[in-house]
């Protein structure tokens, strides 16, 4: 699987992820106004909330698929780019379908680049479907798709949501403790900026921590030197960040509240309180379940575009249909049980094998920690590095740092972190992709709520994180603080660099020169 071209024009617009955070938003914010109130009069509300019903939703109506309350239900949700004069509904950006399902141990989405032509077919883009369409044209198109002759592919119900209301969620939720995988910075000046079109300033350092406001926008939204599937993967992960971070008592006394302020740049053909209390109770029961991102095969163009073919689309279609459940951690080298030999006496266990992929490397990382101020400005607790790197990798001094992270009303700073950024050989990882050993003095973040599964390397304990079947972070607890193994944005490292690099990690020792 390749990267689009990074010569494509910025987007004007964000992409499909954070529609799909401020539906996921919209969902939880109603589903804890209806737990706070009579459930029918709370429904009214917020559908009288909604602006007047678009000639677009009224035409995707006739498009969409109807579906039983309670049973399994696909929502499109499409980022609408219109500009100021232009009639909602006519231009999206990437978009994503959610599979809300109760009987399923995972939520499942499937994204699809606005960019995609199907080899063999047409040669226009994806997000042509719905010019002078609106949302029925794409509606008719995924579906037509996504089929095959032994299961159509049904769409229930279709949302479109302006970037405004994503700022609007910002504002109303605060922060959110992010793991930034490097230094984003742009000033539009030369190095990092500058040339014949402008790209958004911003200045985000590497490293988890909060985030809030300008800052949150400018972070989801960046894609200079990145692109388009950079940027949606970067997306995702902000997405699963927050999830895990929104308080079930903010959207029990303020749901309605926030509800009404989001829902204002929302379109869709949910209009009616008996539909929306379907989606809700749906809603209800899926919430806290794992998100399990598809993935689509792809291969760049000439032109810039990304291309598939049927056959990718048809087993994209059956996993998004049948997510099964997340994926558990095979048992490692280091778990197996020991076993005898004849006499009855222990075999001593192999050493597991370091992929051929990974480098002994210690000093390497040592002398980033060094030259990055890791060693100066993390003091809390002890700093661990990995004896092995990526073969082709590259330690990035300017964009690791030791640092302080604030609280979560920003007016402290109780904790210590160390981000150690290891940029990915292009050649392997495409564009802008890095991973990164993290550490911090908080001995209970956030984090650890994402993680599933666990599994016991070098004789430590990890926490898995898992995104789709690949291994996006292990973190390990110690009585000082928590230190992770993060994968780069598009899951460049295999489960078993992953777990090779884990099985590394030794402690930073300044005299002794690693």
């Amino acid at each position: 699987m390749s990267t689009p071209s990074d010569l494509r024009p910025p987007s004007p617009g964000t992409t499909f992820a954070l529609r799909f955070l401020l539906a996921g938003i919209v969902v939880l914010i109603i589903a804890g106004a209806v737990v706070a109130a009579t459930i029918q009069h709370e429904a009214t509300t917020l559908v009288s909330a909604l602006p007047p019903e678009t000639k677009a939703s009224k035409e995707a109506k006739g498009v969409l698929d109807d579906v039983q309350a309670g049973k399994p239900q696909t929502m499109l949700l499409v980022g609408d780019d219109a500009r100021i004069g232009e009639e909602s509904g006519q231009r999206s950006d990437t978009m994503i379908l959610v599979r809300l399902d109760e009987d399923a141990k995972v939520t499942s989405m499937l994204s699809l680049p606005r960019d995609l032509i199907v080899a063999g077919g047409s040669s226009a883009r994806l997000n042509a479907s719905n010019v002078g369409k609106g949302p029925a044209g794409l509606i008719v198109q995924l579906k037509r798709i996504l089929s095959t002759p032994q299961e159509p592919f049904e769409i229930n119900h279709y949302v479109s949501i302006r970037f405004s209301a994503f700022s609007a969620a910002v504002k109303a939720f605060g922060c959110f403790y992010v793991d930034v995988d490097r230094k984003y910075y742009n000033d539009n000046n030369p190095p990092a900026g500058g040339g014949n079109e402008p790209y958004a300033a911003i200045d985000v350092p590497a490293g988890y921590q909060r985030l809030c406001g300008e800052d949150s926008l400018s972070y989801v939204r960046f894609r200079h030197l990145d692109n388009d599937v950079v940027r949606e993967a970067r997306q995702a992960h902000y997405l699963a960040e927050a999830r895990a971070q929104i308080a079930a008592s903010k959207l029990i006394t303020e749901g309605t509240k926030l509800a009404k302020t989001i829902l204002g740049f929302v379109d869709t053909d949910i209009r009616k309180a008996r539909g929306l209390l379907g989606v809700v109770k749906l809603g209800l029961n899926v919430v806290g379940k794992p998100t399990k991102r598809i993935t689509l095969d792809t291969t760049d163009t000439k032109e810039g575009a990304l291309q598939t073919t049927p056959a990718d689309l048809a087993t994209a279609a059956r996993r998004f249909l049948h997510p099964g459940s997340t994926p558990k951690s095979k048992p490692s080298q280091d778990d197996a049980k020991p076993t005898r030999t004849a006499s009855g006496k222990r075999k001593k266990k192999a050493a597991p094998k370091i992929p051929a992929t990974l480098t002994a490397n210690a000093s390497a990382a040592a002398v980033s920690i060094r030259n990055s101020g890791i060693a100066k400005n993390f003091t809390a607790a002890p700093i661990y590095l990995p004896k092995l790197v990526q073969n082709g990798a590259v330690y990035k001094d300017d964009y690791s740092r030791g640092y302080d992270i604030a609280s979560a009303n920003g007016r402290s700073f109780p904790w210590q972190g160390y981000r150690l950024v290891v940029a990915v050989d292009g050649a392997r990882g495409g564009i802008g992709q890095y991973y990164g050993i993290q550490g911090t003095s908080w001995k209970k973040p956030p984090v650890l709520e994402l993680a599933t599964d666990e599994v016991t390397l070098a004789g430590r304990k990890w926490r898995i994180e898992y995104d789709g079947a690949r291994i996006r972070r292990l973190i390990w607890s110690t009585p000082n603080g928590t230190y992770w193994i993060n994968n780069s944005l598009k899951n460049s490292l295999t489960n078993n660099e992953m777990r090779a690099i884990a099985r590394s990690l030794v402690p930073y020792r300044a005299s002794s020169g690693q």
